[in-house]
């Protein structure tokens, strides 16, 4: 449960630039806790002051709003393969960013230590001083502990029980939380993309794998991780690295798309498009629809965005999941579903680690540095 401080903090980034007197009414603080909690924030330079809109009577009311450059987190989206390293303001805003690429048997151990390597010459290249980051978010492929420390199970990169956290902070002294990449994709979107409006969102991720993360937002919110690519989608198919035998994984990820194709070395970017050329897409996106509309009548999200090879998909590839989609779903799905690409920026993956950390480090309670109004102060 977010304090006083979160409360605000949280409205502000949702709402944008508000009065004190909104701010208590929003929140349910006293007008003295706002005042006391705002010019705590001031002094600490998060909070921005500016006029609001003229009213037809009296003076335009001050608004506060949160400063972008009043912090910063260290964001780093890892796969099985490469790690993108990004230093983001409190918009997830990306100020610079670089990636690398390893071999998928690396030990986990040297991911680390080259991430962290490659973390500091980010931060370098920034300017941002190491002492204004709040803390480092970490997206990981698989499953991850309540507490944001474990990645406790990774089918794609075969990883178990990896106290990703404990590492990190031993590498960059950075307070730090790690969450399920496309789960955390799927909250940056709520938050910062253009479909924040919407009250649940799933977020699709095809790449080396494909996977997908649930969001739903308002007084309830929550986020899950989505294992769409181990629905199975053909009993008695192919054999799949989780145990299972003919989930989707097995036709609609990279590997086997590039391998319908008969090239390995089709760019992300077009693999979608070539593949539909092919004499196995009917099947193929036949199969995908059989799962993504399993997946949607069980957790009836309103808006689901296509990310990683699904954004570069081409136009009819969009146009026909909307014209075919809806009929599989249960009647009263249709009247809100909408299919969209991804709104954020590339690269993608670490507004998702960003969102993470923002929200641990800095919506949640605050900076862990800040100076605290007292309880009474804030009390409604």
């Amino acid at each position: 449960m977010a304090n006083g401080i979160g409360k605000i903090l949280t409205h502000l980034r949702d709402g944008g630039p508000t009065s004190r007197a909104d701010l208590a009414r929003a929140t349910g603080l006293s007008s003295a806790g706002v005042t006391k909690i705002c010019a705590t924030l001031s002094d600490a330079k998060l909070l921005h002051e500016a006029a609001g809109k003229e009213p037809a009577l009296g003076r335009p009311a001050t608004e506060v709003s949160i400063r972008a450059d009043g912090g910063y987190v260290l964001s780093i989206h890892l796969s099985p393969a490469q790690a993108r390293v990004a230093v983001c303001n409190l918009d997830s805003k990306v100020l610079a960013d670089d990636a690398l690429s390893y071999d998928p048997s690396t030990p986990v151990a040297t991911i680390v230590d080259k991430a962290a390597d490659l973390a500091r010459q980010v931060i370098a290249s920034s300017a941002i001083p190491y002492g204004s980051l709040l803390g480092l978010g970490v997206g990981v492929p698989g499953s991850v502990d309540e507490d944001g420390r474990v990645n406790t199970h990774s089918v794609l990169a075969g990883w178990r029980d990896v106290p990703f956290a404990q590492m990190f902070e031993a590498a960059l002294g950075l307070p730090t939380v790690i969450a399920h990449n496309a789960s955390a994709i799927a909250m940056a979107e709520a938050r910062y993309g253009a479909w924040k409006a919407s009250e649940s969102l799933l977020y699709i991720l095809l790449g080396k794998g494909i996977g997908a993360g649930f969001v739903k937002t308002g007084a309830h919110e929550r986020t899950s991780i989505v294992e769409i690519g181990h629905v199975v989608v053909n009993p008695g198919g192919p054999h799949c690295r989780c145990g299972g035998h003919g989930c989707l994984e097995r036709y609609f990820s990279e590997d086997p798309l590039r391998g319908c194709i008969g090239q390995t070395d089709v760019p992300h970017e077009a693999l979608i498009s070539a593949a539909m050329d092919t004499s196995d897409w009917p099947q193929i996106y036949e199969y995908f629809l059989q799962a993504l509309s399993t997946t949607v009548t069980l957790l009836g999200p309103e808006m689901i965005v296509l990310g990683g090879d699904l954004n570069t998909a081409p136009d009819a590839f969009v146009e026909a999941l909307r014209a075919d989609l809806p009929a599989r779903v249960m009647p009263q799905q249709r009247t809100k579903l909408a299919i969209e690409r991804t709104s954020l920026p590339a690269p993608v993956g670490v507004h998702g680690a960003a969102c993470v950390a923002l929200e641990r480090f800095f919506f949640a309670h605050g900076p862990a540095t800040l100076s605290r109004p007292s309880k009474a102060a804030t009390r409604a």
